[in-house]
């Protein structure tokens, strides 16, 4: 969310927005949840997609351009494994390993060779084989059944990732976008990959970390002294081992899980979003150039970054966030930033975490869905434009279980 705004746009690995699902036992389970800008998609286990919120550009995918404050099916009847929603377009891969986006087409970043807006699912060119996706701010990329990974859209700073061995001169040299997927250069064996807004990172099957787009002059990239842009996978300083499956890029800082479970942040860090505290009287937040342990000592098991926040669940099921906390999106009942790992109110046990500009949600243990922070719009799934300090939870109906 994997997620989820340029130094022109704004995005967060993922932007997220909300509803609460709760799904007896004895119901379809949730299996997939992720959020962009003002829309929020969910797959149920027999791989139907149901998306709510804005619809301005056809990033529901139900054939309209109608917003809609409850979930509504997916147009194509379509059966998803997993589904990946960027700023104003939404992507998903099939039981048959096939990727298919709607919404926004600038840029090209739907995949289909057009740059129009689609309002129902349309297949990505190139009769490949994904076994993931992830959307971005305006632009897509993929990991193929065999490892290798594919970007399309917009290629602002070499964020596409194709260019070779040649750099970007400047943190936002403009490179050529495509509106279909292109391969990214280096041969390297991707686990995993996080579309960002001008920044794109993966990490590969032996656990090495790679950055490539836009530096922020030298933070986001992780890679230290070298504070250039890269139109190539750059590879992340230090000597970090990560889980193949963990890396979360947000609007200019990155974290990602280490094989020993802790959380590693590197880029700015302005409200404390990275999770290493605050140095001296004055209360520096301190911006990393390569990758650093979170302050806590937690154990993590996934981890998620937004525009200006960072949230993870521990291996006992404990959701902590840190960073900013203006609209209570770090859910421990205040508004006050954190500068380290707080946790969720609630007592809740959680499997899986999204977050965004000023929300979060996350997914129970028993298949519930939470949402909290910012409620503009609807966007929590209250039906109230309310703000949330500690996770809410709404039901979903018996349809969108089927």
């Amino acid at each position: 969310m994997n997620i989820i705004l340029s130094k022109s746009y704004l995005f967060s690995a993922l932007l997220f927005i909300s509803v609460i699902a709760s799904v007896p036992a004895h119901s379809d389970t949730l299996i997939d949840i992720d959020a962009g800008d003002n829309h929020t998609c969910m797959l149920n286990s027999n791989g139907k997609a149901h998306c709510w919120g804005n619809n301005a550009v056809g990033q529901l995918g139900d054939g309209s351009i109608e917003s809609s404050m409850t979930p509504v099916a997916v147009s194509g009847g379509l059966k998803f494994k997993s589904i990946s929603v960027g700023w104003d377009h939404t992507c998903g891969i099939t039981g048959d390993n096939d990727a298919y986006c709607w919404g926004r087409g600038r840029y090209g970043s739907l995949g289909n060779g057009s740059p129009e807006n689609s309002t129902i699912p349309v297949a990505v060119s190139g009769d490949l084989s994904f076994e993931s996706v992830d959307a971005g701010l305006a632009h897509t990329c993929g990991i193929t059944s065999d490892e290798k990974a594919f970007c399309w859209g917009r290629g602002e700073a070499g964020i596409l990732g194709d260019k070779g061995v040649s750099e970007v001169a400047r943190n936002y040299t403009k490179s050529k976008s495509s509106s279909v997927p292109v391969p990214v250069s280096g041969g390297i064996a991707f686990g995993s990959i996080n579309a960002g807004s001008a920044t794109t990172c993966g990490i590969s099957t032996n656990g090495n970390a790679y950055c490539w787009g836009s530096s922020d002059f030298g933070n986001l990239l992780g890679q230290g002294s070298d504070t250039r842009g890269k139109a190539a996978p750059g590879l992340v300083a230090g000597d970090f081992v990560f889980h193949p499956n963990s890396i979360s890029v947000g609007l200019d800082h990155v974290c990602a899980l280490g094989t020993s479970d802790k959380a590693i942040c590197w880029g700015r860090g302005r409200y404390g979003k990275l999770g290493i505290g605050s140095t001296g009287k004055l209360g520096v937040l301190e911006n990393l150039r390569t990758p650093r342990e979170i302050n806590g000592n937690i154990s993590f098991a996934s981890i998620a970054t937004g525009t200006f926040q960072t949230c993870g669940i521990a291996t006992d099921g404990q959701a902590y966030c840190w960073g900013r906390n203006g609209q209570g999106q770090l859910g421990d009942g205040t508004t006050t930033m954190r500068v380290e790992p707080v946790a969720v109110s609630g007592n809740v046990s959680f499997r899986d975490i999204t977050i965004g500009t000023k929300h979060t949600c996350a997914i129970s243990s028993n298949d519930e869905i939470y949402c909290w922070g910012d409620g503009k719009a609807g966007k929590l799934g209250t039906r109230s434009s309310d703000n949330k300090l500690i996770p809410t939870k709404v039901r979903l109906n018996r349809s969108h279980r089927k």
